[in-house]
């Protein structure tokens, strides 16, 4: 995958923290914040796959110095070999020390692409017309805002609940907004809050 992606989309792939990526470029990996002559960051997909990794192995227990995590980012993102303790042979990664760890890439990999292709789509799957939710972002077909979903998954409240709440929307609707759920808001001025109406229904 030839294709680089803006630092939300990258955190909202591998459900990290934009902010707290853009601080892992300048403080630990040293890689300057440039791109199509802005000063901001276009990462590559080997990139985006560090971040997943790191995120992962971070839940897992396995906290990597600033080192350690310069050298895991210079093994995926730069070239196979070993660096530092890490040892890269195509999607097999190995982590040194007197009780060698053998890290098998393929499920991330997959992973990776396939939350990328969603963040990439999902902007087909909606549409914003000024006779629906006043012009607000809706799922296509319904009158289902986007943000509301996106809100939801932010709270906390999980898929299965939100997926049974709202039967008019696929898997792939709901897996679109949680991932953007990961975003956290473009930059400029905040949009304005939603409010939802619910008609009165008779008994």
């Amino acid at each position: 995958m030839s294709l680089r992606f803006d630092t939300r989309v990258a955190a909202a792939a591998t459900a990290q923290d934009p902010k707290l990526m853009r601080q892992e470029f300048s403080r630990v990996l040293h890689v300057p914040a440039r791109a199509d002559g802005l000063k901001r960051h276009r990462l590559r997909f080997r990139e985006v796959l560090y971040f997943k990794l790191k995120g992962t192995l971070e839940r897992e227990g396995l906290v990597l110095s600033p080192e350690d995590r310069r050298a895991l980012y210079t093994v995926l993102t730069v070239k196979a070999g070993e660096v530092g303790g890490w040892r890269r042979t195509g999607r097999k990664l190995v982590r040194a020390g007197d009780v060698p760890i053998t890290f098998d890439l393929t499920k991330i990999v997959h992973s990776t692409h396939s939350a990328l292709r969603m963040i990439q789509r999902g902007e087909g799957m909606i549409e914003r017309r000024p006779e629906i939710c006043s012009g607000e972002p809706v799922f296509k077909g319904t009158r289902v805002p986007v943000v509301h979903l996106i809100e939801q998954f932010r709270a906390g409240v999980p898929f299965r609940e939100i997926a049974e709440d709202y039967p008019q929307l696929d898997a792939n609707a709901l897996r679109y907004a949680e991932l953007r759920s990961h975003m956290g808001q473009a930059p400029g001025r905040p949009p304005r809050p939603l409010k939802i109406r619910r008609t009165a229904t008779t008994s």
